[in-house]
């Protein structure tokens, strides 16, 4: 179940670069809320309290209770841009939303259970971490659980395995792969052998293009 998280705001007077950077001196992020019961409202936000609305178990699902303007509005964060080095969010859309609505989101999978092909040798690959779902806003749940227990080598769990709750649908391909247990590739050393003919071929290769820068200069 997704968490509320109450995050005030305060109306952006301004607009541009300029009050952008002066807001994030202040230690404030600009943003912008639209969507249902809502005009398109430029807005800022406390970057600490931002912060700790996007770190709770629900991550970028969290329900935020936006305070705007006198009202409280239920939002979601999209459109959420970050620093390339430093991380820190530089701009957040607000997406407002009803209890009613369903809505798309990315929830993370984490696997379950000890895979009995781990004992014989496999090595369990992971092909995705997350899953495109839709539910209704306050119906996300924090994460999704693929359970493994059954899982033996050279078999493959899929996106459709996973174990939906109810009212939550999967918006991916359900045959698209999500973990497999393989074997891993044995690095075997040449033998003697294999040496010895690898190194008469370098010999041979290197007489070859002496004879060549010979016969180039003769020339």
């Amino acid at each position: 179940m997704a968490e509320q998280v109450t995050l005030a705001t305060r109306p952006r007077v301004g607009s541009g670069k300029g009050e952008a950077r002066a807001l994030r001196r202040e230690g404030r992020v600009p943003a912008i809320a639209y969507g249902v019961g809502i005009d398109p409202t430029p807005l800022s936000v406390d970057a600490l309290d931002l912060y700790h609305a996007l770190h709770t178990d629900a991550g970028d699902n969290a329900v935020l209770r936006l305070a705007v303007e006198g009202g409280t509005h239920l939002a979601l964060a999209r459109e959420v841009q970050r620093h390339p080095v430093r991380r820190d969010v530089l701009h957040i859309d607000f997406v407002t939303v009803s209890r009613t609505q369903k809505v798309q989101a990315v929830v993370p999978v984490v696997l379950e259970g000890e895979a009995p092909g781990v004992a014989e040798g496999g090595v369990a690959e992971q092909a995705a971490f997350t899953l495109n779902v839709e539910a209704l806003a306050l119906e996300v749940p924090d994460q999704l659980v693929l359970d493994v227990s059954d899982l033996g080598v050279g078999d493959v769990k899929r996106a459709g395995d996973v174990s939906l709750p109810s009212g939550v649908e999967l918006r991916d391909d359900p045959e698209s792969p999500l973990v497999s247990l393989v074997v891993p590739a044995l690095d075997v050393p040449e033998t003697e052998g294999e040496q010895e003919r690898d190194a008469g071929e370098r010999e041979a290769e290197g007489a070859t293009a002496d004879e060549a820068e010979a016969a180039a200069a003769a020339e």
